[in-house]
């Protein structure tokens, strides 16, 4: 009977543990998220717009045709955008996760052509894809 009870706490704590550390990574809603509140030179709206495929595209302006493409990763509250796609760049650029929202990360990130973003940019989720 000891060895019993032993065997389903030992069961019970791995449980938990493993759930505890499925609440340690952050999800990201899909969607279109804007920058919000920045200076730039150029006109329209710079959109990120994050699939639940783990995949993305971003627009910086319509004074441009590029539009990056890539897949994403999500580590911790990190989501990490890398260009992948035939015909892009291949640059990386990475953002803090914050209350649903994207932190542009400055130094760990290429950044981007026509509207380069200062440390702590926000983008602002604004609806489904």
């Amino acid at each position: 009977m000891e060895k019993l009870t032993a065997f389903i706490m030992c069961i019970s704590l791995a449980l938990l543990i493993s759930a505890c550390g499925k609440n340690s990574e952050t999800s990201l809603k899909p969607g279109i998220y804007t920058l919000q509140n920045a200076e730039k030179n150029v006109p329209g709206d710079f959109t990120i717009t994050i699939y639940d495929d783990e995949t993305f595209q971003y627009y910086e302006t319509p004074v441009s045709s590029y539009i990056g493409m890539g897949h994403y990763s999500i580590e911790k509250n990190v989501i990490t955008l890398k260009e992948d796609e035939a015909g892009c760049t291949g640059d990386i650029n990475c953002y803090q996760i914050s209350d649903g929202n994207l932190l542009f990360i400055d130094n760990t990130s290429d950044n981007y052509r026509f509207v380069p973003l200062k440390d702590g940019a926000l983008f602002l989720w604004t609806s489904d894809v």
